[in-house]
């Protein structure tokens, strides 16, 4: 009897310093405050069968009064409870204030039993925001005269997988600010004013990196040379990592919103891909294929571990989100990058010889510099709560570093494909020159070559005249013999000159061949009969053939076709046609005993007589069509008729 007295003396007593102690009443509040010293505070292992506000709640020994000192810890969830009481005749809405990143708060309210929750934070989807336009508030509302039970749990994120760093920074924050509705419009609008030159600035960055990228698609496209596919590929990585720092509020930023996790952590794989396709660029860029191959060799191996990296982390990321780690990744990444960096630069500087190796220093210089302003802006060792004039300190953000060195390279990129042009011009030049020299060699080693073939034909179609010429003294025919020495002078003469020139006319040949084949008959007698057929829509005057064109093959038919022959007339026909405007063909046909016992006889022959005039006149016709855009085209047909054999040799001639 005397302890259960004992207990409601005390339970009397401390009631009002209980309510006193972990209420908030709604008439103390003036516009905002903080639930240090009022709110009493627990925390549980993340998502351990314990972390639950059931189990929680169960446990009234384990909750502590909050303060300003009171610790927390980055892999636990951490739990706050307190009272808030509307003490006003009015309905009242209050907005919750989450401090703290890459965390989400649950906020369980409980009236008359009923317990409902609201969730938010950075890791909140936007389509799951508490409030249509933040991730960083929750709000609800409170009846007259009612009085709330509070809840909220504070967490980092968990990924599908567990943390594996045990890291024990980066920590939640304790920090929850309730605000009124009038605070809570001031504070809103005051943070859009404040970030409006913010906003402008960074859509005019944006709106730059997309059209440098569009630019160097289009480049490649057209040139398809691979540095406007690296140096987009980079510009592509600034681009994206630009969207991906668009403030929430935005309809872009709400749509990115959508992605969380992959919105916070695509940043940093964005940053080792860029410098990967930048490695490759400078590979490029400063020729270093033939300026400096080891240092290609470096530049493409760790171009592969960065970009190899990024893709590693990412996939860590998004399966942890091991806060732990991105620290580590952060901080470390960076102490190791940048002293590599500056030795690279200072390399580049001292080995290679290229004239883009000042622009890449330049650029280098603007990105570091501004880049590093950005990171101690963003640090807050500089410019804290200074606002410099027309808001140029919001310009301090790694995209615009590299908007700016972009302005550099580009320079650069021009100035290459300057050289590059000149460099090819300088080449087309060369290899035209060259082309023609060897050309003209070619044509002038042709025509001495011709002149050297038809000059062998000289000898040649004298020694057979004289031969002839021999017969017939030989027979005691002196009439013919004068006859043939007179026709032979003059055939001599026409085939000296000719013999000099380049091309004659069908005419000139037509008159030698005539000459050739009346000397011809008066050593054969009256058993050779020849005919020449021209056709009249071939104006022998103007058509231009190479000299001595048609007398190899006459004599060929002649001598091996002919004279062989038992036939009682021996038979000859020059036959020439125009097939088309641009073709004329030649046809040779003789009665002989032809092609194939021709060939028989020669081989059987102990003293084979070759016919130096068909190996000449061959070799002639290849270097005419080699050099010549006349094209000659020569096919032999050993005929086999009823009642005699023979020989037919058409001539095909592009004029």
């Amino acid at each position: 009897m005397y302890r259960r007295f004992v207990f409601w003396v005390l339970f009397v007593v401390g009631l009002p310093l209980w309510g006193k102690s972990d209420t908030l009443y709604v008439s103390h509040i003036n516009g905002r405050t903080m639930l240090y010293d009022i709110a009493y505070c627990t925390t549980s292992l993340l998502n351990s069968d314990k972390d639950s506000l059931q189990h929680l709640l169960q446990q009234p020994q384990r909750w502590q009064r909050l303060t300003a000192k009171t610790p927390s810890f980055a892999q636990r969830s951490h739990w706050l409870r307190f009272f808030l009481t509307n003490d006003t005749d009015t309905t009242q809405t209050f907005y919750v204030y989450l401090t703290n990143a890459n965390q989400r708060v649950t906020l369980f309210y409980a009236h008359h039993g009923q317990w409902h929750s609201t969730t938010n934070g950075t890791m909140v989807p936007t389509s799951a925001w508490a409030v249509p336009y933040s991730d960083n508030y929750v709000s609800f509302n409170i009846p007259a005269r009612a009085t709330f039970t509070i809840v909220s749990r504070i967490a980092h994120e968990k990924g599908a997988l567990p943390f594996w760093t045990h890291f024990t920074n980066p920590k939640p924050s304790w920090g929850l600010q309730f605000q009124k509705p009038e605070y809570h419009a001031e504070r809103i609008l005051d943070e859009y004013r404040r970030n409006m030159p913010e906003f402008q600035y960074r859509s005019w960055i944006q709106g730059a990196l997309a059209l440098v990228t569009l630019f160097l698609a289009l480049l490649y496209y057209q040139y398809r040379h691979r540095i406007y596919a690296y140096y987009g590929a980079y510009v592509l990585c600034s681009f994206v990592f630009s969207l991906l720092k668009t403030r929430a509020y935005t309809p872009l930023g709400q749509t990115l919103g959508e992605w969380p996790l992959l919105k916070t952590h695509l940043m940093e794989s964005l940053l080792w891909w860029g410098i990967g396709a930048y490695l490759f660029f400078m590979t490029e860029l400063l020729d270093l294929s033939k300026n400096h191959p080891n240092m290609k060799k470096w530049f493409l191996r760790l171009a592969f571990v960065l970009m190899g990296y990024g893709g590693l982390y990412l996939t860590v990321m998004l399966l942890t989100n091991d806060l732990g780690f991105q620290q580590f990744s952060f901080w470390g990444g960076r102490f190791v990058a940048f002293p590599i960096y500056i030795l690279t630069l200072f390399w580049i500087r001292r080995s290679v010889r290229s004239p883009m190796v000042p622009y890449v220093i330049w650029a280098n210089v603007v990105l570091g510099f501004f880049g590093l302003l950005a990171w101690l802006r963003a640090g807050r060792v500089i410019l804290e709560g200074v606002k410099l004039p027309a808001n140029v300190d919001d310009l301090l953000t790694l995209s615009f570093a590299v908007v700016m060195e972009i302005l550099v390279l580009s320079l650069a990129i021009a100035h290459r494909f300057r050289l590059n042009e000149k460099e090819k011009t300088e080449s087309q030049r060369a290899y035209f020159q060259e082309l023609q020299n060897k050309v003209a060699n070619e044509k002038r080693i042709a025509e001495t070559e011709m002149l050297a073939l038809r000059s062998q034909m000289n000898p040649h179609f004298l020694f057979n005249s004289l031969n002839s010429l021999e017969y017939l003294i030989v027979a005691n025919d002196e009439q013919k013999a004068t006859q043939y020495l007179s026709k032979f002078s003059k055939l001599l003469r026409m085939i000296l000159s000719h013999s000099r020139e380049e091309a004659i006319s069908l005419e000139e040949e037509l008159n030698a061949l005539n000459y050739y084949l009346e000397i011809e008959a008066t050593r054969l007698g009256e058993d050779f009969a020849y005919r020449l057929e021209v056709a009249s829509s071939i104006d022998t005057a103007s058509v231009m053939i190479p000299p001595l064109l048609l007398q190899p093959f006459v004599e060929n038919a002649i001598w091996h076709g002919l004279m062989p022959s038992d036939e009682p007339e021996k038979k000859l026909a020059i036959r020439i046609t125009q097939k088309s405007e641009q073709l004329l063909e030649f046809e040779i046909e003789d009665n002989g005993i032809g092609l194939k016992k021709a060939t028989e006889i020669r081989n059987r022959s102990t003293m084979r007589r070759k016919s130096h005039g068909m190996e000449i006149t061959q070799r002639r016709i290849e270097l005419f069509n080699r050099n010549y855009p006349n094209q000659l085209a020569i096919e032999v047909f050993d005929l086999k008729k009823s009642n005699h054999t023979g020989t037919l040799v058409k001539i095909g001639y592009n004029l």
